[in-house]
């Protein structure tokens, strides 16, 4: 089975022996060699005689040489110091002269009859019309090879900029993938303090009253802060273990508010869903606010229905009478932006508000 690699800006899957052939700096040296190989086929068949001579080997390796050091000085000098410093007239100028000055040394190597591996019969003209070679086919061989240089360079030039491009795409979604993770894990730690003020307030009430219930309420706190040290620390956590989270911290709240009418539905698949650990606490715990009242007629209802790929979750509450204040505050701003982060383009939250009641429907796309 073939193994892929997430192009994470464009969300395209390629093999990763593909990536790797293509990135990875261990296949550096392959790389480099398939590129001139590529470059100097023909000649270099033609040292084995599968394709027709084109010129003493001494001359191809003197041409490749010479290639190579036009390329990585362009690759390796112009383009950090002058290409993606914004010099970019200046690096054309450079590599325009380092081109002409490339075609006019090949010139002298395969065309100059001076020199000692000069081949006549190769070049296809006789000793004595050397004199006429020499004027006659300069301009033609440095316009022909100018184009034949320049396209080596733009080659090996336009992929070590696709390098360049891929790689900095990489780093900066790695660097803002960091602050989201930064971001998401400052948000839930704002959950404890939150829930710690709301809790405390409820014992301190507790404990004013003397109610026989509060050192039951003590120890429900402490297997709450004991789950939130210790099992959120990974992105997510088994749904069944949200679950009894929440079930734990709604038998908390129960102690308080012997009078509510409180009903928690579960169906579906909860044994194979994970999610990202109190993500939905901040609603249930809004519900508990919001529907304090002085009748005794309150009523919260949460039902949660997991499926394949997907938790449907909500809470509907009766709107109380000692709270008068919008929904909002810290708490659910904090939890609309960790669903933003935890589920980007994978939730949809709907609030509702009547006279009575507040209603909040959340569906999580877990895939």
């Amino acid at each position: 089975m073939d193994t892929f690699v997430t192009d994470k800006e464009s969300s395209m899957e390629i093999p990763k022996w593909l990536h790797d052939a293509l990135f990875n700096n261990r296949y550096r040296i392959v790389r480099h060699i398939l590129f001139w190989l590529f470059i100097y086929a023909d000649e270099l068949l033609s040292w084995v005689g599968v394709t027709e001579a084109i010129g003493l080997p001494i001359q191809v390796l003197i041409t490749i040489i010479l290639d190579m050091v036009m390329v990585y000085f362009n690759i390796y000098v112009l383009l950090p110091r002058l290409f993606l410093k914004g010099k970019v007239p200046l690096y054309c100028l450079y590599t325009a002269i380092t081109v002409v000055i490339l075609v006019c040394i090949n010139y002298l190597i395969w065309m100059d009859p001076y020199l000692l591996f000069f081949d006549s019969k190769i070049a296809g003209v006789e000793i004595e019309d050397l004199e006429a070679l020499t004027i006659y086919d300069f301009y033609n061989y440095l316009l022909g090879n100018l184009w034949s240089n320049a396209g080596i360079v733009a080659m090996a030039v336009a992929f070590k900029l696709f390098q360049i491009s891929y790689s900095t795409s990489i780093k900066l979604q790695d660097l803002k993938q960091d602050q989201l993770n930064t971001e998401l894990a400052y948000l839930k730690t704002q959950v404890n303090p939150h829930f710690l003020f709301n809790t405390l307030n409820n014992m301190y009430v507790m404990s004013k009253k003397k109610s026989e219930h509060l050192p039951d309420t003590i120890m429900q706190l402490s297997d709450l802060l004991r789950y939130q040290l210790y099992d959120t620390e990974a992105d997510t956590v088994p749904l069944n273990n949200e679950i009894t989270y929440l079930k734990n911290y709604l038998k908390l709240e129960q102690l308080r508010r012997e009078h509510l009418k409180l009903v928690f539905d579960i169906s579906g698949h909860t044994g194979i869903q994970k999610i990202r650990p109190l993500i939905l606490l901040p609603y249930i715990e809004n519900a508990f606010k919001y529907s304090n009242s002085s009748t005794g007629s309150d009523y919260i209802k949460i039902q949660l229905h997991a499926e394949e790929k997907k938790i449907k979750f909500s809470v509907e509450n009766s709107k109380g009478t000692l709270h008068r204040r919008a929904v909002g505050g810290i708490g659910m701003t904090n939890a609309r932006r960790r669903l933003e982060l935890g589920y980007p383009n994978k939730h949809s939250l709907d609030i509702q508000e009547t006279d009575k009641t507040f209603i909040v429907a959340l569906t999580l796309d877990t895939v």
